[in-house]
This record gives C-alpha cells, sequence and structure tokens, in this order.
C-alpha cells in the first residue's frame, strides 16, 4: 500500500490495535506463568508438611522407597534405600523449594528436615507446563486473529472518516488539464471534504478558462500576425537586393530581417507551449539538416558575436519526433550560447542517442548552474549587482522555453559548466525518449 493518508491511517490503527493485544497477551502468559510456578511450589510445601506429620504419627512404612503420596507426588528418606532409587538430580539438593528439569519433565521439589530423617519431596509439573504452552500459543493465535481483525476494523474506519478525502487527492493527482476530462461534479456534501471538493471544482474551472484564453490568443496572434511579418519580411529582402544600397544600409536590413525571425519564432514559441501534450505532432525528419537550418538563421548572430558553430550530426540520420518543438530548443540553446558563451567555438554532436551541444566559453558558476532553467534568472542576478541592464538577450527566458518543451515533449534536457583555466565551457545534454529514437 501506497504512503498515502488513508494508509498511514490504517497501519497506525492497526499498530495501535496489534501493540495493544500483543502487551495484553504477554500480560497474561507471563500471569500464568508465573501462578503456576507458585501453585506447584504451593502444593509440594503442603504436601510436605502433611507427610511429615503422618511419618510422625506411624502412618508410613518409611523402608519402602520411594514413599507414594499421590497422582505425580512422590518422596524419598535420607539414610534409607533412597540413595538407589532416588534419581540423581535430587541427590543432595539443600533444604527448601526447587524447580529441576530432567529431560522433558519439569519437577518442583522440596527439601525438609523430619524426624525420621530429611525428606525430599517431588511434584511432577510436566503436565501443567505443557498446559502453560498451549495457553501461549492459544495467546498467539489470538493476536494474529485480533490483528487481522483490526486490520480490516481499521481499513473500514479509515475509510469513513479520511476515505473521501483519499478520494478527492487521488482525483485532483489525476487531475491533467491538457486533457478533456469533464468538470468534477459539485460536492453534494457540507462536511470538510464537500468544502475542499468545491474549491477544487472553482480552482480547477478558473485555471481552465485561463489555459484556454490563453491558447485561443496564442492562436489569434499567430493566425493574424504571421501575414503582416510575412510581407515585411519579403518587402526587406526585395529592398535588400538593390545594388544602390551601402554596405551599411544592407546589415541594417539584414538586422530588420533577422529581427522579424526573431519574432517569428518567438510567436511561434508562445503557441507551441500552450499547445496541450496530446496535441503535439511528430514527424521522421532529418536531424542534420534541421541543425544547419537552424544555425543559417543564427548565423549572422553567431558571426557578429564570435561563435563558431561545428554542426557534426552527419546528414541522414533521422528522428521521429516534434519537429518544430526540437528547432524551439535548438534556437534557444545556441541563441544562449551566442549571448554567454561568445566569442567561443560551439560543437554540436551525437553520443548515443543523445544530442550534445558543447561550448568552450567561460562556463556558468557552480552557484548558478542550478538555475539556468529558471525563468528571468539572468535578469535577477543583473539587478541584484546593479552593474548592467538587462538587454534582450538578457532575459533568462531562452533555457526556461527550452526546458518547457523538452517537457512537453517527454524529452531530458541536462546542462553541466566548468570554469576553471585549465577546463572550462558548458555541455547541454538532450536525451530524446524511446519513441523518438
Amino acid at each position: 500500500m501506497s504512503n498515502t493518508l488513508l494508509s498511514r491511517v490504517i497501519w497506525a490503527m492497526t499498530a495501535t490495535v496489534a501493540l495493544f493485544v500483543g502487551l495484553m497477551a504477554v500480560f497474561a502468559f507471563s500471569i500464568m506463568y508465573e501462578q503456576e510456578d507458585e501453585l506447584a511450589d504451593q502444593l509440594v510445601q503442603i504436601e510436605m508438611h502433611r507427610l511429615i506429620e503422618r511419618i510422625e504419627a506411624g502412618e508410613f512404612d518409611t523402608t519402602r522407597q520411594p514413599l507414594e503420596i499421590g497422582p505425580r507426588t512422590e518422596a524419598w528418606l535420607a539414610g534409607t534405600a533412597a540413595d538407589a532409587t532416588m534419581p540423581a538430580r535430587l541427590r543432595g539438593l539443600a533444604a527448601g523449594p526447587h524447580e529441576i528439569e530432567i529431560g522433558d519433565r519439569v519437577l518442583h521439589a522440596i527439601v525438609a528436615d523430619s524426624s525420621a530423617g530429611q525428606l525430599t519431596l517431588v511434584f511432577d509439573a510436566t503436565d501443567n507446563e505443557e498446559r502453560v504452552k498451549r495457553f501461549g500459543l492459544i495467546m498467539l493465535l489470538l493476536w494474529i486473529i485480533c490483528l487481522a481483525a483490526g486490520y480490516w476494523l481499521a481499513r473500514a474506519t479509515a475509510g469513513i472518516v479520511v476515505g473521501r478525502l483519499h478520494a478527492i487527492a487521488e482525483r485532483i493527482a489525476e487531475w491533467d488539464p491538457d486533457a478533456s476530462t469533464p468538470t468534477l461534479q459539485r460536492a453534494a456534501r457540507k462536511d470538510e471534504a464537500g468544502r475542499l471538493l468545491e474549491a477544487f471544482n472553482r480552482m480547477q474551472d478558473r485555471v481552465d478558462r485561463s489555459i484556454a484564453r490563453e491558447r485561443e490568443f496564442a492562436a489569434n496572434l499567430s493566425h493574424e500576425i504571421r501575414t503582416p511579418l510575412a510581407a515585411l519580411r519579403t518587402d526587406i529582402e526585395m529592398i535588400s537586393l538593390d545594388a544602390r544600397l551601402a554596405p551599411e544600409q544592407q546589415r541594417r536590413f539584414e538586422r530588420m530581417a533577422h529581427a522579424l525571425d526573431e519574432v517569428g519564432a518567438t510567436i511561434a514559441a508562445a503557441r507551441a507551449l500552450s499547445r496541450p501534450r496530446a496535441a503535439l505532432k511528430r514527424e521522421a525528419f532529418d536531424l542534420g539538416a534541421l541543425i544547419e537550418e537552424v544555425c543559417a538563421t543564427l548565423a549572422a548572430r553567431a558571426a557578429a558575436a564570435g561563435l563558431h558553430i561545428v554542426n557534426a550530426v552527419p546528414a541522414g540520420h533521422f528522428l521521429h519526433a516534434d519537429r518544430y518543438a526540437l528547432q524551439i530548443v535548438l534556437r534557444n540553446l545556441i541563441g544562449n550560447a551566442i549571448d554567454h558563451a561568445a566569442p567561443a567555438r560551439l560543437a554540436i554532436c551525437l553520443e548515443g542517442e543523445a544530442l550534445i551541444l558543447a561550448d568552450d566559453g567561460p562556463g556558468i558558476a557552480a552557484a548558478e548552474l542550478p538555475f539556468v532553467f529558471e525563468r528571468f534568472h539572468h535578469g535577477r542576478l543583473v539587478d541584484q549587482t546593479g552593474t548592467a541592464e538587462a538587454t534582450d538577450a538578457d532575459h533568462g527566458l531562452g533555457l526556461a522555453i527550452a526546458r518547457r518543451v523538452c517537457e512537453q515533449q517527454g524529452w531530458l534536457i541536462r546542462v553541466t559548466s566548468a570554469t576553471s583555466a585549465a577546463q572550462h565551457g558548458t555541455r547541454f545534454e538532450l536525451v530524446f525518449d524511446e519513441n523518438s529514437t
């Protein structure tokens, strides 16, 4: 059983019953055991007292050994034929009561003086000991029965007390905003569980409406802005072909074209991030060709920053995944290297089924490494130091978007970095899910 509130209540109640009944059983067995010993000792003392009185009255022939007193009780008188008939373990006992085990037999003995000599009286308590053992087995059986009954009772009680809360927690845990599941029904009960369910229903409705509005906005924005962006891109390309333009003007138009590409990519990323997981599209594509395509769109930025990109992924290596999602991840990872690693060399290669992007830039400090995928992390550091203003490249969204897309796709993204003089640079590792390879 899992470590839930319901299971903890069940096992706590079962353990309480087991401990209580177990202690009672041990206590009862201990009392039974002690009482058996005390009764046997009292019996031999009483029989010894009667035996001495009868010997003094001349009712016994002390020459016959052992003296027959009653069932399971015998006595020997020292100085007669006792040495020949008395068991070796009984010889030489000091005066007083004794408990002796001879093989499987348990004997309670007492030694006392009389006018005829020293008497040794023995009571065979083997049957009594067996009854005590049977009583112990009965107590163990009752403990097991009570344990099973306690567990069943604990399940029934816990189901009444926290079962509804457990059911609500399970439904909350299984709720997926991306899934087309119906809204939870309004609770009919007005207890704590009912109020909790109603509160969750309100929260779920609000989140569902918010997600629907976000997706609608992203879809509308992408649809409405795609046409004017394409028109602007075409006009800029046509103007840049004019041979009469000065080199500086040519470079300006190129920057404008790249800026439009960035706007389009940002809008596409926003729409991709708002897309439900069930709507993800998989297709087979050439991974090496896709990397070359992304590198080509970022070539001007990389050259200006001094980042030399080496694509070692061979052409013809096909991947079955969401092509556009991987394009977003690669754009952000390479853009991060342009903004923070350059001037440097960025190598892109495959290691097994993992895609590696490794640069030889200054690296990321160990204290910052756990936070590189957080939104606005770089901007937060800049604000704290107060040494610079965050630029558009410093917004700290690129790696956060990359991780979000990877989570949507079921991919794993990891980062390691070194900042020493002997070894420095940052390495991103992208591991695809088993359905992609």
